[in-house]
């Protein structure tokens, strides 16, 4: 604790070194525990500022896994079966798009929920959606109430807390 001449003590701001080691947008894959009763939800986009935002705002209704790339989201899609996708879909490499269709295509995914989370917005988007197999697109910036109930739709149960 500081001690202000003026008002008194107050907390330490500075920032503290940290032996954690810096994320950059390759960040590896996150998968949580598994929580009872919470729907699983995994988040693939390239912007570790959009994952990150996405998965604070849905953090306290769901259990959020997050891939930075469409090749681990696919991974991580086969392995720990998410209940429902929310994909980017302008990411480099493996697209949205690409991604949304293999999960349709691959048996063990094909019956898991997509929802197309995307700063395009045209009338283009909601065919190519439905030719891949996406159960609904979401153009962001995107509010957490919206994005809630759309998985709540997606998954034919409501994941709001309470």
């Amino acid at each position: 604790m500081f001690t202000c001449d003026r008002c008194g003590d107050f907390p330490d701001l500075r920032p503290r070194r940290s032996t954690i080691p810096p994320v950059t947008d390759e960040a590896a894959p996150i998968v949580p525990p598994k929580r009872n009763g919470r729907p699983r939800v995994l988040l693939v986009d390239d912007s570790q500022e959009q994952r990150d935002l996405y998965a604070l705002m849905l953090e306290t209704r769901v259990t959020v896994m997050t891939a930075s790339r469409g090749e681990d989201g696919l991974a991580l899609a086969s392995t720990e079966r998410p209940d429902t996708v929310i994909l980017d879909v302008m990411m480099p490499g493996m697209d949205g798009w690409e991604v949304c269709e293999r999960l349709k295509s691959n048996p063990a995914t094909a019956s898991i929920p997509v929802i197309m989370l995307t700063a395009i917005d045209s009338e283009e988007v909601q065919d190519l959606a439905r030719r891949a197999g996406a159960t609904a697109v979401l153009v962001k910036p995107c509010s957490v109430e919206r994005l809630v109930l759309t998985i709540s739709e997606a998954l034919g149960q409501s994941v709001w807390p309470g």
